[in-house]
């Protein structure tokens, strides 16, 4: 059996039901292991710079950026 590496992920949306939407297919999706969720694009960029995610669910349209 192969060892399969978890993608780190972060989920980015202003709407607080989307966020705990993508975090409930997050969960059920076995390779993925979220690393953090965020409802300010700010907060999002910085988890980014700091390399905390291979993937990122973000929405396209966020205030203040």
């Amino acid at each position: 059996m192969t060892d399969i590496t978890p993608i780190r992920c972060i989920v980015a949306d202003d709407e607080p039901l989307a966020v705990q939407l993508l975090e409930s297919y997050i969960g059920r999706t076995s390779r993925l292991v979220l690393t953090g969720s965020y409802t300010h694009a700010d907060e999002a960029l910085a988890a980014i710079r700091s390399d905390m995610a291979d993937l990122a669910f973000l929405d396209i349209q966020m205030p203040r950026m």
